[in-house]
C-alpha cells in the first residue's frame, strides 16, 4: 500500500518519540473523559430502573390495574343455583388478562379475583352491625388461612331445590377471629341480613380463621376482613366487618342476592422488578388505551388504574436526575476538551521551530495539518477505545456519544493549532508603516474579538433561555437537552471573558503603582503579569473548571440538605407514632415531653381523604386536628418551619372553627364545611397552615378544642416528638400503644439518601468535582510548561543582573500563582452565581422529595478546591525554581 503523498513516517515517529510525555498525557485525559462519560449512561439507566421499580413498589394499591367485570344478568323469569359459578368467574378472569396489551400483561402478577357485596345489616340483635361478604380467588386458590374453629364454608344444597323462592337462601361464610369478636358471632350462628333495598339472605358462620400472611394481596380486597371497624355514628355504636366466601358457597351467594348487589373485580398488581424505565412510556400508553376503550368485543369490561400516573411521576423523577447528571457531564466534557486543546498548544510550542523549518522548505498547510492528524489520531483512537473498554468492563455497558467529541478534539486540535503556527511563520505580510494602517489593523482585531465575545454571550443567553423555558426534565427525550444543560458552562465562559477584559486595565493600574515603589520585585512581577496573565486558554480552563466544581458541590449540598429537610417534614419531627384514634395518646405526648432528650411533643389527629366543601367547590384534603399550643411549641423547638398563624386557631367562642390551609386551589378560601363522621363541621380560613408531613394534597389544620366546639370530635392518632432523645423515647413507648407504628427522622433520611437516583446523582457530582479539580491542576501545569522557556530566559537575565534567589522565588510564585488564584476565585464566584440562577430550573425537588424547590446550599469546604489548586501551582513553581537555579549563569549570559 502506498503512503499518502506528503506524509513522512520517520518524521512522525521522531516527533512522537520526542514528545511522548505530552502525547501520553493527552491520551490519559481523553481516556479518563471517555471512560467517565461512557459509564454515566449505564449507571443512570440502572438507577432509573431501580427508581421506577421502587416507585411501583411504593405505590402499593395505587399501582394496581383493576378490571371491573360486567354485572351478572338475572333472568326475570327466575334464577337457578349454578354450581359452576366459581369456574365461570375464573374464566372471566382469564379473559380479562388476555384482553390486556401484551407489554402490560408481562409486568403484572396473576390477578386477584373478588366478588363482593355491599355492607349487609345483620338483623338478629338490633341495628349497628354490618357484614360484607367477599369471595376471593388468587390464581385459582383461596387465601391461605389456619382454622381456629370450624372449617371452610360449604355449599348449601340441602335446603331446597335451588330455584327462586320466598325464603332467604343460606350462604355459609367464615370470619376472622377479630371480626367474630367485634360482631359477637360464633361458629354455627345463623344471621339474618338485608341490603340497603331490604333484600334478605341468611348468613351461616362455618368457621373462624387466622390468616397465614396478613400482607397477602388477597386481604386487600376488603381490609375489614381482618381489621373490623368499631365506633359510633350519630351517637349510636356500630361495628362493621367482612366475611370470606369460598368457591363452594359462591353459587349460594350468587343465588341469594340479585346481580346488582354483587360487584366483580380482578386486581392485577405489577411486579416491580419487571418494570423498566425504557418501557415505562409504553406502559403508560397501554394503560391509557385500556381505560379509553369503551367496551371489548365480549363482556364490556371496564378498566381503572393509577399505574400510569405512578409511572409518569417516576419518569419525571428519572428525567430530572438525568438532566441534572447531564449538566455535570457537559461541564466535565467541556473542561476536558479545553485541557486537550491546551495540551495541543504545548505540543505546538515545543515544535514551533520544526514547523517553521518545514514551512520554509515549502510544505503546504494542509500537508502539515494532515501529518499532525495522522500523528495524533492513533493516540486519540487508542485512548478512546481504552476508555470505552474500561466503562464496559466496570459498568457492563457504555455510552459512546461524548467519546466522538473527545476523539475529534484530541485528533484535530494539534493539527489546527500547528497549521495556524506554520501559517504565521510563512506569512509574508509585514506590519504597516503608517499610523492609519496600524490603527485600522488594530480596529479589525478589536472587532474580531468583539464578534467572538458577542457570539459567546449570545450562546450563553440562548442556553439560559432554553433552560428557563424547558428545564432539564424531558421524559420523552432520552438524550436530554444539551442546549439547556450547557447553560452553566457558557456562563462560566462569559465570566472568563469578562475577567480577560478586566485584567489588562487592572494590571496596568497596578504597574503604575509599582513604578512608585522602592523595590524592584513588584514592578518586574507586574510587568511579567501583563505579558503572561492574560493568555486566554489557561484563564478559560481554570474558570470553567472551578465553576463546575462549585456547581457540583452546590448540587451535592443542596440535595443532601433538601433530603434532610424533606425527611424532617415527612416525619413531622425527630420521631412519630401512628396508631388507632385514642385519647390516651394525649397522655403519651405529655409523658414524652418529660423524657430525657425530648424538647417537645404533641398529639393530633391526621386523617387523609377528608372532603371539604366551600362556595366554590369540593376538595379532598389532609385534615390535621391538633392542640395548636402544643404543636406551636414543637415547631419552635425543632428545625421545622414556623407557623405564626397557629396562635389564631385558639377560639373558645361558638361558631366556625378557625383553620389554616396550605396547598389546594382557590376553592379553599373563606367559609368551609368539613364532612366528619357523617356530619358537617363549619370552618373559616384564617391563614396559611404549616407543612404537616409533606402531603401531596392540600392540608387543613384546626385546633382540637375549637374543632370540638364546632361539633367535631377527633381523638388523636399521631404523636410527634422532637429532640435528640426522641427516637429512643418513642421506641420505648411504642410497645404500650396497640397497633402502632414508629417513624423516625434518621430512618427516613437514610431511606431518602439510599434511594437510587439521589445516591447516583450525588456520587456523580462528587466524582465530577474531583476530576474537574484534577483537570484544573493539569491545566495550570500545562500553562506553566508552555511559558516555561520564556520565563526561564527572563529569570536568568535577572539573576545575571544580581537578583537574589529569594526574589526569583517570589517572582515565580507571583507569576504562576496570581493568575490562577484570580481565575479560580472568579470561577468559584461564577459557579455559585450560576448555581443560584439555574437551581429552580433543575427540578431538584423531584429528587429530594420536597414539596417545593430546595434552598441553595454551597458548602463552605468548596473553597478548599482553590487552596488545593494553589498548592499545586506552588509545587510547580518550586520545581521550576530548581530548574532555573541549576542553569549556570555563564550559559545564561551566552544565550
Amino acid at each position: 500500500m502506498r503512503r499518502p503523498q506528503g506524509i513522512h513516517l520517520p518524521t512522525l515517529t521522531g516527533r512522537a518519540r520526542s514528545d511522548w510525555a505530552v502525547l501520553l498525557l493527552m491520551g490519559l485525559v481523553a481516556m479518563l473523559t471517555v471512560a467517565l462519560t461512557a459509564a454515566v449512561a449505564p449507571a443512570t439507566e440502572r438507577a432509573a430502573d431501580r427508581a421506577i421499580a421502587a416507585a411501583v413498589a411504593d405505590a402499593g394499591p395505587r399501582g394496581a390495574v383493576v378490571a371491573t367485570l360486567p354485572e351478572w344478568y338475572d333472568d326475570p323469569r327466575g334464577k337457578t343455583r349454578d354450581p359452576s359459578t366459581a369456574v365461570q368467574v375464573r374464566q372471566d378472569t382469564d379473559y380479562a388478562f388476555s384482553a390486556m396489551p401484551p407489554e402490560l400483561a408481562r409486568v403484572l402478577r396473576p390477578g386477584v379475583t373478588s366478588v363482593t357485596t355491599p355492607a349487609l345489616q345483620l338483623l338478629d340483635a338490633g341495628t349497628g352491625r354490618f357484614l360484607q361478604l367477599a369471595y376471593v380467588d388468587t390464581a385459582g386458590a383461596p387465601p391461605a388461612v389456619t382454622w381456629a374453629e370450624g372449617g371452610a364454608p360449604r355449599a348449601s344444597t340441602d335446603v331446597g331445590d335451588g330455584t327462586s323462592g320466598d325464603e332467604p337462601w343460606p350462604v355459609q361464610v367464615a370470619v376472622s377471629q377479630e371480626v367474630a369478636d367485634a360482631l359477637g358471632v360464633r361458629v354455627g350462628d345463623r344471621l339474618p341480613a338485608k341490603d340497603e333495598f331490604g333484600r334478605t339472605l341468611t348468613i351461616e358462620v362455618s368457621g373462624t380463621f387466622v390468616p397465614v400472611d396478613e400482607g397477602d394481596a388477597a386481604w386487600q380486597v376488603s381490609p375489614r376482613m381482618l381489621q373490623p371497624v368499631v365506633g359510633t355514628a350519630d351517637g349510636l355504636p356500630f361495628s362493621s366487618g367482612a366475611a370470606l366466601v369460598s368457591a363452594e358457597s359462591l353459587p349460594d351467594l350468587r343465588f341469594a342476592l340479585p346481580g346488582d348487589d354483587l360487584t366483580r373485580h380482578v386486581v392485577f398488581t405489577p411486579e416491580p422488578s419487571r418494570v423498566r424505565w425504557r418501557q415505562a412510556e409504553v406502559l403508560e400508553r397501554s394503560i391509557v388505551s385500556l381505560q379509553s376503550s369503551a367496551a371489548l368485543a365480549s363482556g364490556e369490561i371496564s378498566w381503572d388504574s393509577q399505574l400510569g400516573s405512578v409511572l409518569q411521576q417516576g419518569r419525571a423523577q428519572v428525567a430530572s436526575a438525568r438532566g441534572q447528571a447531564q449538566v455535570l457531564v457537559v461541564g466535565l466534557v467541556s473542561c476536558a476538551l479545553l485541557v486537550l486543546v491546551l495540551g495541543a498548544q504545548l505540543l505546538v510550542v515545543r515544535r514551533e521551530s520544526t514547523l517553521s523549518m518545514v514551512r520554509q522548505r515549502g510544505a503546504s498547510l494542509p500537508g502539515i495539518a494532515l501529518e499532525l492528524v495522522v500523528e495524533a489520531l492513533p493516540v486519540a483512537g487508542v485512548a478512546t477505545l481504552l476508555g470505552l473498554g474500561a466503562a464496559r468492563v466496570l459498568g457492563g455497558s457504555g455510552g459512546w456519544g461524548w467519546s466522538v467529541a473527545v476523539l475529534l478534539v484530541a485528533s484535530t486540535a494539534p493539527a489546527l493549532l500547528g497549521a495556524a503556527a506554520a501559517a504565521r511563520v510563512g506569512d509574508a505580510r509585514r506590519a504597516p508603516a503608517n499610523r492609519i494602517a496600524r490603527r485600522a489593523a488594530a480596529r479589525s482585531r478589536r472587532l474580531r474579538r468583539l464578534a467572538l465575545e458577542g457570539a459567546v454571550l449570545a450562546a450563553a443567553v440562548l442556553s439560559y433561555t432554553a433552560l428557563q423555558q424547558r428545564g432539564v426534565v424531558e421524559p420523552d427525550s432520552p438524550g436530554g437537552d444539551v442546549t439547556a444543560s450547557s447553560a452553566p458552562v457558557w456562563w462560566a465562559v462569559v465570566g472568563a471573558v469578562v475577567l480577560l477584559r478586566l485584567l489588562p486595565p487592572l494590571l496596568t493600574w497596578a504597574l503604575g503603582l509599582a513604578r512608585r515603589s522602592t523595590g524592584s520585585v513588584a514592578f518586574v512581577a507586574t510587568a511579567r503579569l501583563l505579558q503572561t496573565a492574560t493568555r486566554v486558554l489557561p484563564v478559560v480552563v481554570t474558570v470553567v473548571a472551578m465553576a463546575g466544581i462549585t456547581l457540583g458541590l452546590a448540587l451535592t449540598g443542596t440535595v443532601r440538605q433538601g433530603q434532610a429537610d424533606g425527611a424532617l417534614s415527612a416525619v413531622g419531627g425527630d420521631a412519630r407514632i401512628d396508631a388507632e384514634p385514642d385519647d390516651g395518646l394525649l397522655d403519651l405526648a405529655h409523658d414524652l415531653e418529660d423524657a430525657t432528650g425530648v424538647r417537645a411533643a404533641a398529639a393530633g389527629r391526621v386523617e387523609e381523604g377528608v372532603r371539604v366543601s366551600s362556595a366554590r367547590g369540593v376538595e379532598v384534603v389532609r385534615l390535621v386536628v391538633v392542640d395548636s399550643a402544643a404543636y406551636e411549641r414543637l415547631l419552635l423547638a425543632s428545625d421545622l418551619a414556623e407557623a405564626p398563624g397557629l396562635g389564631r386557631l385558639r377560639s373558645p367562642a361558638a361558631g366556625p372553627a378557625p383553620a389554616l390551609v396550605r396547598g389546594g386551589d382557590a376553592r379553599l378560601v373563606g367559609d368551609l364545611d368539613v364532612t366528619w363522621e357523617e356530619a358537617d363541621v363549619p370552618l373559616t380560613v384564617v391563614g396559611t397552615a404549616p407543612d404537616v408531613g409533606a402531603p401531596a394534597r392540600a392540608v387543613v389544620v384546626v385546633d382540637a378544642e375549637a374543632f370540638a366546639v364546632a361539633g367535631g370530635v377527633a381523638p388523636p392518632n399521631t404523636v410527634w416528638a422532637v429532640g435528640p432523645g426522641s427516637s429512643a423515647a418513642v421506641a420505648a413507648a411504642a410497645p404500650e400503644v396497640p397497633e402502632s407504628s414508629v417513624a423516625t427522622y434518621a430512618d427516613e433520611l437514610r431511606t431518602r439518601r439510599d434511594a437510587p437516583l439521589p445516591s447516583v446523582l450525588v456520587a456523580l457530582a462528587l466524582v465530577s468535582s474531583a476530576v474537574l479539580l484534577a483537570l484544573a491542576i493539569l491545566a495550570a501545569v500545562l500553562a506553566a510548561v508552555v511559558g516555561a522557556p520564556a520565563r526561564a530566559a527572563a529569570l536568568g537575565r535577572l539573576r545575571a543582573l544580581g537578583l537574589p534567589t529569594r526574589d526569583v522565588w517570589r517572582l515565580l510564585v507571583v507569576e504562576l500563582a496570581l493568575p490562577v488564584a484570580v481565575a479560580a476565585i472568579a470561577g468559584s464566584a461564577v459557579g455559585a452565581a450560576g448555581a443560584h440562577a439555574v437551581l429552580g430550573s433543575l427540578s431538584l425537588e423531584l429528587v429530594t422529595g420536597q414539596p417545593g424547590t430546595p434552598s441553595l446550599v454551597v458548602p463552605w469546604w468548596s473553597g478548599l478546591a482553590v487552596l488545593v489548586l494553589l498548592a499545586a501551582v506552588v509545587v510547580v513553581a518550586a520545581l521550576e525554581l530548581r530548574s532555573v537555579l541549576r542553569r549556570p549563569l555563564g550559559e545564561v549570559l551566552r544565550a
